[in-house]
């Protein structure tokens, strides 16, 4: 009988092969994958869609057009290294980092998880939104009580903001004072999803309503 406990060297040789073949087969199947056809007049509309990534230990941005097919921007997900990389697939919860850009570069924003609790649902979230050079700092807190009702709230330019998300529903809203200012539905499926973004009277950036739509998806 085997009692030893000591897992041997060959498990973690295959376990390396595992995650190194799906990195491949993630690249191989996404690099081909076409981008969002864009055009338009210049000017963004209220309204934007775009397709996640197909995994989430996935680095190729996200790329977001409005309904005029005009450029929004990209989200993505940031690694160290391969070996971030690797560990994600394992682990996807675990030191998740996101970054965000619009067209001209002057709206960028920077996510990043602090997992200080037990279970992920309590998770919180350290935001950096620059624009035009200027950078605002704040948390976005999970008030969250199990995962088919996700509660995020954020002060974001003096304004308190809450996200809910209904996975009934398969839509996110956004609301400031009660009152609804963005809604974010989903075509409920596999990866990837097709995501339309409203942002009704424009109060927060379209690049910000995707960024709420890529951190509510790691509460699932």
């Amino acid at each position: 009988m085997f009692t030893s406990g000591i897992v041997p060297p060959w498990f973690y040789i295959m376990v390396l092969i595992v995650c190194i073949l799906f990195v491949g087969i993630g690249y191989w199947v996404t690099r081909s994958e076409k981008g969002l056809q864009t055009g338009g007049d210049g000017k963004l509309a209220s309204r934007a869609i775009y397709y996640e990534n197909r995994f989430r230990s996935s680095a190729k941005p996200a790329e977001i057009i409005d309904v005029k097919t005009n450029y929004v921007g990209y989200v993505k997900r940031n690694f160290n290294s391969i070996f971030h990389q690797l560990r994600a697939f394992l682990s996807p919860r675990k030191n998740i980092r996101l970054t965000a850009e619009n067209g001209d570069g002057k709206l960028k924003i920077q996510l990043q998880n602090v997992n200080d609790h037990t279970k992920f649902l309590f998770s919180s979230w350290e935001a950096e939104v620059t624009t035009s050079g200027i950078a605002e700092r704040f948390t976005i807190e999970s008030k969250s009580e199990k995962k088919s009702n996700i509660n995020l709230s954020f002060t974001y330019k003096g304004e308190m903001i809450d996200v809910f998300n209904n996975v009934k529903e398969s839509e996110i809203k956004v609301q400031k004072n009660g009152v609804d200012i963005a809604r974010i539905s989903y075509q409920r499926k596999l990866p990837p999803r097709k995501v339309f973004i409203d942002s009704k009277e424009g109060e927060l950036p379209l690049l910000l309503l995707a960024c709420m739509f890529e951190i509510v998806k790691y509460y699932d």
